[in-house]
């Protein structure tokens, strides 16, 4: 997996598309897919010219990180910026080794979970 794979908000696109490019840092741009108006974090990441919102000073914003149903998203760009994108992808790596799912059916898997320090810990179990 490379840093490609990992989308502007955290997310691995590349686990959700069967020829592994699908993201949103690829041709195939799926965040303009995904509404008419395309994703907010790809809009702003690419405005502040980072490459994703755990190099943001905003970080969480009131914009749709804040919702209820973006706990793995925060708890994923929380563990970018605290330990780096290279350890978080040796985390979903080994976990998934170790049969830990990132998509069980639809879009839920074992990453989904009620609160974004259980999130954290998955990840972070090899430490």
């Amino acid at each position: 997996m490379t840093e490609n794979a990992i989308a502007y908000c955290g997310l691995v696109c590349s686990f959700c598309c069967s020829d592994g490019k699908c993201s949103c840092k690829s041709e195939n741009n799926c965040g303009k897919r995904l509404s008419p108006q395309g994703c907010y974090q790809y809009t702003c990441c690419t405005a502040k010219g980072i490459n994703g919102c755990w190099e943001c000073s905003d970080f969480p914003c009131d914009r749709d990180m804040l919702a209820p149903d973006k706990i793995k998203i925060r708890a994923f760009v929380q563990c970018i910026k605290e330990d780096g994108m290279k350890e978080f992808i040796g985390y979903l790596e080994q976990n998934e080794k170790d049969g830990i799912v990132y998509h069980r059916s639809g879009i839920l898997g074992d990453y989904d979970l009620p609160n974004e320090n259980e999130v954290l810990n998955l990840l972070r179990r090899t430490k």
